[in-house]
């Protein structure tokens, strides 16, 4: 309906522009700071490993719009609003008998849209590109294993093998000084430690293949007791890949729907009462932590409807000429959310509160506060602390002048 009047689609097209800008400028930025990483490892891996990373980025994208989504609202909204106060825009509005409840609709409206795709990111996007993710890095890492190999750095992205390297020669690809533990079959653990070893390759793309010389292997059982050792000076050490990464049984709790979560947290109840101590404090925290994730799925979306809602407020409110006044003060309360926002989740985490309760606080409060906020605008009359940054802020700008 806003979109009906002159005012709503001007106030609506104000902070759209705002938000957009500050929109792509934000994703931009968490986009080059999370691909840079990624690219560096492909460019020394291959071009063919770079593309899958960019399908890599692809689908981590759904989570840094979480992160950017409430920013850019937060921003666009202040910039927006801030500029038609600084111009006194706002006070021509009052003064024509327009209440300023008539410029909160596109906020909210806007507010609303991006609450949906968060929704959608964290419920539906998140843990489905997780788990494509992680599918194209495994058939990344079975193509090209030796490019995540690194010197003095432990080698543990496959099960039940952890791989040490002290020296890599980057241009034949020979390794000194490998060290090698595998514990696929728990009776039989193998630990090999070789002077040269270098990666053969497998044309099927099924297993690992190591040829090393000069080493010893050693085995030993699952309580530690050794079995027997093997020096030798020539060894083909191979180990067979999972085929199907993607499998149900190996995805964690990130990439589970909530109804699995909740599958997984029943079926640890279940089990708690009847198994020992140490099996017991395994499904509690099992049990915690699903509850946890669960509600990080409807509470982080919840900072796009709070943060704009007290946006709203700031953003009319005359901190002086300039329209950075209100960004500035709109940032501390950007900061504010997230600092109480990760003190809840950490009280949750430490099994203080129930998840449930204390982590929708922040979110709750600061829609309070921002409907609380705009009946004060509405009426004209200020908090006393909003007051104080208001005198603060023409103080300085004097200052500066």
């Amino acid at each position: 309906m806003f979109l009906q009047t002159i005012l709503g689609r001007y106030v609506f097209r104000e902070i759209s522009v705002s938000f957009l800008f500050c929109f792509l400028v934000f994703l931009v930025t968490g986009l080059i700071a999370g691909f840079l990483p990624l690219l560096q490892k492909g460019l020394e891996a291959g071009m063919e490993l770079t593309l899958i990373l960019f399908q890599v980025l692809i689908h981590a994208l759904p989570g840094t719009l979480v992160s950017v989504l409430p920013l850019s609202l937060t921003v666009g909204i202040l910039l927006a609003l801030g500029r038609l106060t600084a111009d006194n825009e706002v006070a021509a509005i009052k003064s024509a008998g327009i209440s300023v409840s008539k410029l909160f609709p596109p906020v909210l409206f806007l507010a609303c849209i991006g609450f949906s795709l968060s929704l959608l990111c964290t419920l539906v996007l998140i843990p489905s590109g997780i788990t494509a993710g992680k599918t194209l890095m495994q058939e990344a890492a079975k193509k090209r294993l030796d490019a995540g190999i690194e010197e003095r750095i432990f080698f543990d992205s496959l099960k039940n093998l952890i791989l040490y390297v002290e020296e890599k020669d980057g241009a034949t690809g020979v390794m000194s000084r490998v060290f090698i533990r595998e514990s696929s079959d728990p009776d039989d653990i193998k630990t090999i430690i070789a002077q040269k070893g270098k990666m053969a390759p497998d044309p099927e793309g099924k297993a690992l293949i190591l040829e090393l010389r000069d080493g010893t292997i050693i085995k030993e059982n699952q309580n530690g007791d050794s079995t027997g050792s093997l020096a030798f000076e020539s060894y083909v050490f191979k180990y067979n890949l999972d085929k199907n990464p993607g499998n149900e049984s190996h995805k964690t709790f990130e990439e589970l729907p909530i109804s699995a979560i909740r599958k997984e947290v029943n079926l640890a109840e279940e089990r708690k009462p009847t198994a020992d101590p140490v099996t017991a404090g395994y499904y509690k925290r099992v049990m915690l932590m699903g509850h946890i994730l669960i509600t990080q799925r409807f509470t982080h979306p919840l900072a796009c409807l709070a943060l704009a809602l007290v946006a709203f407020p700031i953003g009319l409110l005359n901190l002086g000429k300039s329209r950075l006044n209100n960004v500035s003060l709109g940032l501390v309360i950007i900061f504010a959310y997230y600092a109480a926002t990760l003190a809840t989740e950490r009280m949750a985490r430490s099994g203080i509160v129930p998840p449930e309760i204390i982590m929708p606080l922040p979110g709750v409060f600061f829609v309070s506060t921002g409907f609380l906020l705009t009946r004060y605008v509405r009426l004209e009359r200020v908090p006393d602390l909003l007051h104080l940054t208001r005198r603060l802020a023409f103080g300085i700008q004097r200052t500066k002048s």
